[in-house]
């Protein structure tokens, strides 16, 4: 572990649970509760024909070395906001029988690698978000009523608990083809506007929400521009468009449902600053992953892949995910330092 890398380690274990950005995140948070794609999915995408990524070296630096199901190399935003708020790492849904899901009160994870907003996309690898919702469903009906008996304990659980939302970007890729352009973004809108809807008649009423991050600068996408390494602006222009949008989407569903509360985070924003200062945190390598170490062939993490050797010097750790150290510094960016978390 380098001293760049310890220090902020030091910092985020003593100050993140002591501050927030919002009164959405604070340790009075009762449960988490997650949806969205491999940004946040720890495990659930194993439990499907796809396998997820359930092999080394994915998990390399998370606990004993043993991969989760989790797309990088350790902690993803989701366990350092789990940490933050005082809570154990949430589980995933499908890792759980129903008699531990009867006895769960802090919070599941439901989100799943490659999955979108839209039914669509990528439905037979993953659980779509209108799946995530329905099993986030037959928890608030079936397995939380065993904690709470009264309803109106129910609902205080629910309604005070934090819904993180990260997804979309899946959607804007078919076949590998970019398909973002304003028609599409406003029709995706719409479509996340019902199923954040859902989510509320269920009783969430206090979201964290992503927008979508840079695919342009993935390193899926960063190796094929000239020169090679730059940002593909095509994409992240029609990303661009997308996420200026949705902060305006949310603002209007929280002058439109009573009680509605979020707090909206810029991911985007964060990772093309990571790009630009990452060095500062003591990332030096802005563009290539860490898995594959290097950039000839297919620019695939395959199992027992050698990672490089320092994965806190790597912005990415594969073709399409942060590594630990960069979840780390959102975590400091977004709740202690509240650069990018508004509410």
């Amino acid at each position: 572990m380098n001293i760049c890398y310890f220090t902020l380690w030091f910092v985020l274990t003593l100050v993140l649970p002591l501050s927030s950005s919002s009164s959405l995140l604070n340790s009075k948070t009762p449960a988490l509760y997650i949806f969205g794609d491999s940004l946040i999915d720890c495990g659930n995408n194993i439990h499907l024909p796809s396998g997820g990524d359930s092999f080394l070296p994915y998990g390399i630096d998370f606990m004993h070395g043993k991969p989760t199901g989790r797309a990088t190399n350790g902690k993803t935003v989701a366990d350092f906001l789990a940490i933050h708020l005082g809570l154990p790492l949430t589980p995933p849904y499908l890792g759980l029988s129903n008699h531990e899901r009867n006895k769960v009160s802090t919070g599941i994870n439901y989100a799943s690698g490659g999955s979108g907003i839209l039914p669509d996309t990528n439905n037979i690898t993953s659980l779509t978000l209108d799946k995530q919702i329905m099993f986030f469903h037959r928890t608030v009906k079936h397995n939380l009523p065993k904690m709470f008996a009264e309803n109106e304990k129910l609902e205080k659980h629910i309604s005070e608990s934090l819904f993180f939302v990260s997804t979309g970007v899946n959607d804007h890729f078919h076949n590998e083809t970019f398909r973002g352009n304003k028609r599409f973004a406003f029709f995706l809108l719409s479509q996340f506007t019902l199923r954040i809807q859902r989510m509320y008649s269920l009783g969430a009423r206090k979201f964290l929400v992503n927008n979508i991050p840079p695919a342009g600068c993935f390193p899926s996408k960063a190796i094929h521009t000239r020169p090679i390494g730059k940002c593909d602006e095509k994409i992240n222009k029609g990303i661009m468009f997308y996420n200026k949008r949705l902060r305006e989407v949310l603002h209007k569903l929280q002058s439109k449902l009573p009680g509605f509360t979020f707090v909206h985070s810029d991911l985007y924003g964060f990772l093309k600053k990571m790009q630009q200062n990452g060095s500062y945190y003591g990332i030096v390598e802005r563009w290539k992953p860490c898995c594959p170490n290097t950039i000839s062939g297919d620019l695939k993490c395959k199992p027992n892949s050698v990672p490089c050797a320092n994965r806190d010097t790597h912005l990415f750790f594969d073709p399409f995910h942060p590594t630990q150290i960069a979840n780390q510094v959102y975590a400091l960016h977004c709740f202690n330092e509240e650069i990018i978390c508004k509410p």
